[in-house]
């Protein structure tokens, strides 16, 4: 191992040797082809939560709410994929030009349980959201093998949201 100078070892930084840089081209997330069933289905059961909610509360503005995210939904599960340019260097993940240094995140997972592979990054924070990268399945050992220089690896596990989301191809 490199010795470190004294200013490295007063400042606390912990130099990774050849590190390396991995720089690729994917697309922001995996997109599930949705026909006009789909769209019907999401329609009908906010008609019915709303309908349900309604009975019980007879707050229109709750129903209204209801309504009104289903067709969040439905228009954000219409949009495409943007394609991203992700960077990981010896500081962090880049993902186009948002910064995220390793010191945001506890460890990461490899998600195998889909068509294609993505690597999951556990936020240190409770309530900030994971961040899922995709990249061809050539570069998996090779993002896997530098992240475990930085980043704790853990066993992948859904969550019940996880499951949902796939069941109905979100």
């Amino acid at each position: 191992m490199a010795e470190q100078t004294t200013s490295e070892f007063e400042a606390g930084v912990t130099p990774v040797e050849d590190f390396g840089r991995v720089t690729w081209t994917a697309s922001e997330y995996i997109a599930h082809q949705k026909n006009a069933r789909w769209y019907i289905n999401l329609g009908v059961a906010a008609v019915i939560i709303a309908a349900i909610v309604y009975v019980f509360t007879r707050d229109p503005t709750t129903t209204a709410v209801i309504i009104i995210a289903a067709i969040a939904l439905g228009g954000y599960a219409a949009r495409p994929p943007r394609e991203l340019e992700y960077r990981l260097d010896e500081h962090g993940l880049t993902i186009d030009k948002k910064f995220f240094p390793y010191t945001n995140f506890k460890s990461f997972t490899v998600d195998e349980d889909v068509a294609f592979a993505s690597i999951i990054l556990m936020p240190l924070r409770r309530f900030a959201p994971s961040i899922s990268i995709y990249f061809a399945p050539q570069d998996e050992e090779e993002i896997a093998d530098l992240l475990s220089a930085v980043l704790p690896y853990e066993p992948h596990h859904q969550d019940p949201i996880d499951k949902l989301m796939r069941r109905i191809r979100f």
